[in-house]
Formats: C-alpha cells, structure tokens, sequence
C-alpha cells in the first residue's frame, strides 16, 4: 500500500511538472532563470520564477563574501574581518513588459565587521582610559546590523526572457540595515573596565548613527530553462 501511495505520489509530480513545462513552452515570458551575479553583497546565485508572464517574478537567492587582513599599529597586531552577505526574498515588477524593473522585498542580512587586538606588550585605549594590553587579554570587536532588512531598486532586463535562454542583467536598490550596533568585549577583567567599555561602545555606536542605508549594486549573467 505504501509502494503504491509513493507510486501514484511521484506520478503526479510528474504530471505536474510536465503540464507546467507544457504551459510555459506556450507562453512566451513564463517560466524559470537562474542567475550568477556579482556585487556590494558579495558574489552568489538568484533563481526566478513567472508568475504573471513578462509583467511579474518572484525571485530568491545568497549572496557571500569573506575578506580578512593583518595589520600593525604601536606594536599591536589586529585582526580585521569584513562579512558580506544576503538571502534575498523579492518580487520583481516589469510596468512596461521590457528591459526595466523594480524590485522590492527583504533581504535575510549577514553583513558584519569584527576585530580582535591581542598582544605581548603595547597600550590600547578603551573610553578615554589608556590600559596595557596584555593586562586585558583579547579584545575583541563587532559591528553588526538588523539582520532582516527592507529593500527597494531598479534593475535592466527580464532573466524569464520571451526568447532566448541567455542575458546580461544589472541592479542598484538600497537595503535599510537600521543603525549600526557596536559591541566590545575583553577575555580578562580590570577596575574601571567595562564602564570603560560602556562608554567607548556608546561613542562609537553614536558615531555610527545616520549609517542606516547599504547601497545594494549587483550584475551579472542569467540562464531561462
């Protein structure tokens, strides 16, 4: 019975995909693309799907990239990391049935910036306060920002193509990732630190402050199966 079940079950998919194939292949503009792009998010892949033909698609996807570097400064080595990254949830809308569209929806957002300072001799300040720094340990630092933010743009070229399987495709939209948020953290514990801590993380979340908008600039290339 549970042979038959999964039988009859895969049959419809079948069927399924089949008549769908079938609508597609007769109406120009429908369908699904998949795309290879790269920009300010990072390098990644969208796939798209029509819902309505040449007017409207809905379109998700990642994107990644990772870069760190070592540098020295008074004797103190840090470690600096940028993370880009962004699952999109999108529609994309075609008002004249061409090349342009808008596009809006949420971007699930990895972008973050960390730090760590450690060393065998050498100061670091922390809130005004100037402390030796193997006397703290690690320190480490972080910038993060909303992980679900809200974005808006424009864009050239349908990927769901009424003819043609291959395009060239290009994006600029703003991501609203909120104010930047600072944290800063030391593996050992001083008089006087975290107040210190409190008080540099304050500032330089203050500073941070207006750094609420991420232009989002992607292009790439697109392939409608």
């Amino acid at each position: 019975m549970k042979r038959k079940c999964m039988l009859g079950l895969v049959a419809a998919i079948l069927l399924f995909s089949l008549t769908a194939v079938a609508a597609d292949s007769e109406n120009p503009g429908s369908g699904w693309a998949v795309d290879a792009k790269v920009g300010t998010l990072g390098i990644g892949a969208d796939l798209s799907r029509s819902i309505v033909p040449r007017v409207l698609n809905v379109r998700f996807g990642a994107s990644f990239f990772s870069y760190s570097t070592d540098f020295d400064e008074l004797g103190i080595t840090y470690n600096a990391e940028l993370k880009l990254g962004a699952v999109p949830i999108a529609v994309d809308v075609f008002p004249f049935k061409n090349w342009f569209r808008l596009g809006g929806g949420v971007l699930i957002n990895m972008n973050e910036v960390t730090g760590t300072a450690q060393a065998t001799t050498g100061k670091i300040t922390i809130g005004d306060v100037t402390y030796n720094l193997p006397d703290l340990g690690q320190v480490d630092g972080k910038v993060k920002f909303n992980r679900v933010a809200p974005y808006f743009g424009f864009g050239f070229n349908n990927p769901i193509k009424k003819s043609g399987h291959w395009g060239f495709f290009a994006d600029l939209g703003l991501m609203y990732h909120g104010d930047p948020i600072a944290t800063l953290t030391a593996s050992k514990t001083v008089p006087t630190l975290q107040q210190n801590i409190d008080k540099q993380v304050a500032k330089t979340n203050e500073d941070l402050k207006g750094f609420s908008i991420f232009p989002v600039l992607q292009m790439g290339i697109s392939y409608k199966f």
